[in-house]
């Protein structure tokens, strides 16, 4: 095996969001009489935040209206644009920088809106060739649809791309897709990232990037 292209997720992999993001899922719950421990979303990263919403209350067996979906969403939004603060994980970054300088195709595929997408790349010292956000899907993660759309920029395999992923959701979403999957240790525990080809923690991720991309199992 040979990677010859590497997709990235956001949240969670290149910025460390997912704490805010959690902070105003529950939040935007709470507002409208609900409460759900981190875990119940931490496990939908990744899904649509309709979705998210509908999933939830599905989880809970809780019938839900278009009006209260759409209600929590706003307000999930709201709170997190006013609330979240977020920095950049190194380990990532140096990843980033390796990869761009020795020209290896780099993508970033989330479920994060475009607007949002835009202002935390902007900030970043590499620039990405791909870019998929969740405006730019009929169907989010856990669907291989967004890791799909990446892959067609490219004449590559499916099994010629890398997918760093943190988040059941996203590891189903890449191996629908037929990528290499690498699961990196930020948000979860191993016993949550089993379906990826490969569990890391955050210190060794350009270690064994490279190691994929020299064909090294």
């Amino acid at each position: 095996m040979k990677i010859k292209a590497v997709c990235f997720d956001m949240d969670g992999v290149i910025v460390d969001t997912m704490r805010h993001h959690v902070e105003a899922w529950r939040h935007a719950f709470n507002e409208n009489g609900y409460d759900h421990e981190e875990l119940v979303f931490y496990l939908r990263e990744g899904m649509p935040g309709k979705n998210t919403i509908k999933d939830v209350f599905e989880y809970s067996n809780v019938d839900v209206n278009k009006e209260m979906i759409e209600d929590i969403y706003v307000q999930k939004r709201d709170y997190f644009k006013k609330h979240a603060q977020y920095d950049f994980i190194e380990e990532t970054v140096s990843t980033l920088k390796a990869l761009s300088k020795e020209q290896i195709p780099i993508a970033v595929v989330t479920g994060s809106r475009k607007e949002f997408v835009f202002e935390v790349l902007s900030k970043l010292p590499v620039t990405f060739d791909i870019i998929v956000t969740g405006d730019d899907v009929k169907e989010g993660k856990p669907s291989p649809e967004p890791y799909l759309l990446a892959m067609e920029r490219y004449s590559f395999k499916p099994s010629e791309w890398l997918v760093i992923e943190n988040a059941p959701l996203g590891i189903q979403s890449a191996k629908g897709a037929g990528a290499y999957c690498l699961a990196i240790e930020t948000t979860l525990d191993e016993k949550y990232l089993k379906e990826a080809d490969q569990i890391i923690r955050p210190k060794d991720l350009l270690h064994s990037v490279r190691n994929l991309i020299k064909g090294m199992e």
